[in-house]
């Protein structure tokens, strides 16, 4: 009975360390597969303003004082000069890593900044994390700002007044980037 049970023990101890064995293989094998980190994202205008509404209300910015504020109502605006911008292949429209952003909070009294976003990690740039960042399909990319960038516009703006404050800014800025010819990398 006890060499049974012996037997048994060692058997037990064996099995485990086996299972162990593959789990640390497994696992070492998931981190070596994993995919480098992505290069540097090049987004619409469009695609910079959807994350902002998903996220931007929630999650905020700063100001170089260390103020939160809310952002709300968006417009993104593509800017950076040639390295922060890419051509599509058709070259009917472009990607740009760096955009200058108008938003106007929902809250505290219709107040109008700008400042800028970029894809990509700089000098002067504070990291908005969202969960994993682009890791995973269908979650918003992180994205970097500038607390050094926010300008403050206008206070007391509806948001039927929005669009018409900061509609000629960012015309005057789409302008000066479209003249601008795309190197991106």
């Amino acid at each position: 009975m006890r060499s049974m049970a012996r037997s048994l023990g060692v058997r037990i101890a064996v099995a485990s360390t086996v299972v162990f064995g593959s789990l640390v293989l497994l696992a070492a094998d998931w981190a070596a597969a994993s995919p480098p980190p992505a290069p540097p994202k090049f987004w619409s205008p469009g695609r910079c303003e959807r994350v902002l509404h998903m996220y931007g209300d929630r999650e905020g910015g700063w100001t170089v004082k260390g103020h939160g504020f809310h952002i709300g109502l968006v417009i993104c605006v593509g800017t950076g000069g040639p390295h922060d911008c890419k051509s599509t292949s058709d070259h009917r429209s472009r990607g740009y890593s760096r955009f200058t952003v108008f938003s106007r909070s929902r809250y505290v009294g219709g107040v109008v900044r700008s400042f800028t976003l970029a894809t990509r990690g700089g000098p002067g740039l504070i990291r908005q994390e969202h969960h994993a960042g682009d890791q995973y399909v269908g979650w918003p990319a992180d994205y970097y700002m500038s607390p050094a960038s926010v300008s403050l516009l206008a206070t007391g703006v509806s948001p039927a007044r929005f669009r018409p404050l900061v509609a000629p800014l960012a015309a005057r800025l789409m302008q000066q980037e479209n003249a601008i010819a795309c190197t991106g990398t």
